[in-house]
């Protein structure tokens, strides 16, 4: 393959970003949106969210796992597995929305996986409203810092 033809893919290409429109005892609803989706994916919860990111870094291989998740499917199979997934949420738009949020607050996150070393993601996050970033390493920080933002925000607690 020619070097014009590939694909370089870098931390920058995987950054995502995460936009929370409401928050209810925990649960949380928003979009999350990259370079490679055609349309922002909407989640329902973090647990969602945080698969979408995981299966996108699994289909482009960037970040790249330092542990393989035991499966009984093959390599190939379980990549394929994850392109149709990705594939599948962004067409699943139209039917899965978040729940709107009627004053409009928000908060923004830049979320920049930069590894996924010893089963777990170290990367920066970025709170777009405050301009304040911090550092992660495990998926753990990355939802504590969610947290603490959401209860510093109050955002459309119920």
């Amino acid at each position: 393959m020619s070097q014009s033809n590939q694909k370089h893919i870098t931390a920058m290409s995987v950054k995502m970003l995460a936009e929370i429109t409401s928050s209810n005892n925990g649960e949380i609803h928003g979009e999350l949106d990259c370079m490679y989706f055609e349309e922002p994916f909407k989640f329902t919860s973090l647990i969602r969210m945080i698969e979408m990111m995981e299966t996108t870094f699994d289909a482009k291989g960037f970040p790249e796992k330092q542990l393989l998740p035991r499966t009984f499917r093959k390599a190939k199979e379980r990549l394929r597995k994850h392109e149709l997934d990705i594939n599948a949420h962004i067409k699943e738009q139209t039917t899965t929305q978040a729940q709107p949020n009627p004053d409009g607050k928000k908060c923004t996150f830049e979320i920049l996986v930069r590894f996924r070393h010893n089963a777990e993601w170290q990367g920066s996050i970025k709170w777009i409203e405050k301009g304040a970033t911090k550092q992660f390493s495990s998926i753990v920080d990355l939802v504590k810092l969610i947290d603490t933002a959401l209860s510093d925000e109050d955002i459309n607690k119920q």
